[in-house]
């Protein structure tokens, strides 16, 4: 069962805790030898039932905002929910199997490219999927672009890291905040991209949810407009 799974993982972090304070070591290298292989348990488990779905999510969630000041641990955990995320909360509540070459990519390489994702990659628009805590899920290649990065470089990254306080303050988190309480929001901006280029924007955020309706995340479109296109 996931639960016990998870109980185990919990009770070997305690001890780890106590180990270090002993700072023992050996039995450091021990607790964490078998904390490698039950997290990839507890990743690898296949969920029946939505409780065990948030869970199993959540504790991946948990896992990135505990180590939030190790980037390499944070990306390789909200990865991890990214996947999961792509494997069980489909719009219609089904599953859909990944690709064999894509089931076989290693987690912790960063990026984990799915079935969806391709879709995603190949549309013009700019998406991404932000978590409940701000940090990115998800973005597809035109969102990269747009920034002059690869998709890899925002797993797992706050928003904070992407545009500036202001910004995030003034104009994103309120409408993300809404978007998270369920609502679906629709404006337009205007922005420069990482070569100085003006563009217009209308984004588009709706809430990300599961086969019954409880909200896990933000999915925002970005259509982009040259602002040069609007006079010529």
């Amino acid at each position: 069962m996931l639960s016990d799974l998870i109980r185990e993982f919990d009770h070997l972090s305690d001890e780890l805790l106590v180990a270090v304070r002993r700072g023992d070591e050996g039995e450091i290298n021990q607790i964490d030898m078998q904390l490698q292989p039950l997290t990839r348990r507890i990743y690898d488990f296949d969920a029946g039932t939505h409780s065990e779905i948030m869970a199993q999510i959540g504790f991946f969630n948990r896992l990135a905002m505990r180590n939030c000041e190790d980037d390499f641990s944070v990306k390789r955990y909200t990865t991890m929910m990214s996947t999961l995320f792509a494997r069980y909360l489909e719009a219609n509540g089904t599953r859909k199997p990944f690709p064999s070459q894509l089931e076989q990519m290693s987690v912790a390489d960063g990026y984990d490219p799915s079935l969806q994702e391709l879709v995603l990659d190949s549309i013009p628009e700019r998406v991404a999927v932000i978590g409940l805590d701000y940090r990115y899920i998800y973005c597809n290649s035109r969102n990269a672009e747009f920034h002059n990065k690869k998709p890899s470089d925002f797993i797992g990254k706050h928003m904070l890291d992407v545009i500036d306080q202001k910004r995030f303050q003034t104009r994103a988190k309120p409408r993300i905040d809404q978007c998270f309480s369920g609502a679906r929001i629709r404006y337009t901006y205007e922005v420069s991209d990482a070569f100085g280029r003006l563009f217009e924007v209308h984004c588009r955020m709706t809430p990300l949810t599961g086969p019954d309706k409880v909200i896990a995340g933000a999915v925002l479109v970005l259509t982009m407009q040259p602002m040069f296109a609007r006079t010529a």
